[in-house]
């Protein structure tokens, strides 16, 4: 693949570069195609397109997947070419899934399927990065920040893959139950694991919010004792 490309319609920009969609031009058997293609000035460029370059081998990893879109290979060395999934992404359609249970267990075995692979998204939690086919079947998409299970992998290798395999289970336990985690049930509650980090966030986001509402329920009393 190779010679100049139309750039297509912008989708997103992230910190790993641009997202758009093209016309297929016989790249794929659908219409569309989605291209991930580094931007920047020269340095932030070539940091990006090993990024993008580490990407493809993630999705070489998770080829055959269902529910990993289709890796149609880099274009000129550096875009990476990806199967275009019709359909909203889960922030979108989140409280109007037709059948939670059964969506949220396709979710599940595309969790367990990808981690048998090697590989654990990391990224979970932000539901852009899950969307929702026409038939009601999960995608995963941006793997920008996955984590490999490397051959012979090092102790320090292990023990991140580790982590990242749980963070995926407790972000798909969290979206499951929108965070109400007293009607996770036993059967799911298997899954749930929060890691150090997640306590010692979840530790300050409540602390958070205990200072800011003390400021506004003062902020209020100020207010109608001005008035």
């Amino acid at each position: 693949m190779s010679g100049h490309h139309h750039a297509g319609d912008l989708i997103s920009r992230g910190y790993q570069g641009a997202v758009y969609k093209q016309d297929a031009d016989g790249q794929s058997d659908s219409r569309y195609i989605i291209v991930k293609r580094a931007m920047g000035s020269h340095l932030a460029r070539m940091l990006r397109r090993a990024m993008i370059r580490r990407e493809y081998r993630v999705y070489q990893c998770l080829e055959g997947i269902a529910g990993i879109p289709v890796c149609h290979g880099l274009r000129d060395g550096n875009d990476l070419i990806l199967e275009y999934i019709e359909g909203p992404s889960l922030r979108e359609v989140a409280k109007e899934l037709p059948d939670r249970e059964t969506f949220y267990s396709a979710l599940l075995q595309l969790v367990l399927a990808m981690h048998q692979a090697g590989v654990a998204h990391a990224d979970m939690k932000r539901k852009d990065n899950i969307l929702v086919s026409p038939d009601g079947q999960p995608y995963l998409i941006d793997f920008g920040s996955a984590v490999l299970r490397k051959k012979n992998s090092p102790f320090w290798n292990r023990l991140a893959f580790q982590q990242a395999c749980r963070i995926d289970l407790n972000a798909w336990v969290k979206l499951k139950y929108q965070r109400q985690n007293e009607n996770i049930s036993a059967e799911d509650l298997h899954y749930y694991r929060p890691t150090f980090a997640e306590k010692w966030a979840r530790r300050l986001r409540r602390t958070w919010r205990k200072i800011t509402g003390r400021q506004w329920r003062n902020a209020r009393r100020r207010r109608r004792s001005s008035g």
